[in-house]
């Protein structure tokens, strides 16, 4: 991508990886949790720590100006929880259309570069086919290569 991911780290109970969005509205606390959809199917969440109830919560936009390193650190994020547990998959989907276009534009940037370890497919007209740049879905699937068994 291009961009330099933050440091991130899983925390305490091992339910989410931490990082910071630093830029030009401040320092934010956020973190990419997974959770089960199936044994083998993981949601992805971007959350951000609200200041008030320190919950974690995925519905607040912090316009810090550095969505590229964001979005950097959840790919790296990815690529450290698929190898610390191979047979998964991990789906995205946007809890906003302009979400998941996002999530798009930064799987669109990265899949040249993890064509060899990962396999990307898309979801549209209620089925699940390779991703592709220019194509729009709805949702994503993202697993180490041996995804192939998956389809």
């Amino acid at each position: 991508m291009n961009y330099e991911a933050y440091p991130f780290i899983l925390n305490e109970t091992n339910t989410h990886y931490k990082f910071q969005s630093i830029g030009k509205r401040g320092i934010f606390e956020k973190a990419v949790a997974f959770s089960p959809l199936t044994d083998q199917i993981y949601n992805l969440a971007l959350l951000d720590l609200d200041p008030v109830t320190q919950d974690y919560v995925d519905d607040t936009v912090t316009d810090n100006g550095d969505l590229p390193q964001v979005l950097a650190t959840v790919m790296a994020v990815i690529l450290e929880y698929l190898k610390e547990h191979p047979s998964r998959y991990i789906v995205l989907t946007g809890n906003t259309k302009s979400r998941t276009r996002l999530y798009q534009i930064a799987i669109g940037k990265v899949v040249v570069e993890m064509k060899d370890f990962l396999n990307i497919w898309g979801y549209r007209n209620h089925e699940w086919i390779r991703f592709e740049a220019n194509r729009s879905f709805e949702s994503f699937l993202i697993g180490q290569k041996s995804l192939d068994s998956f389809r």
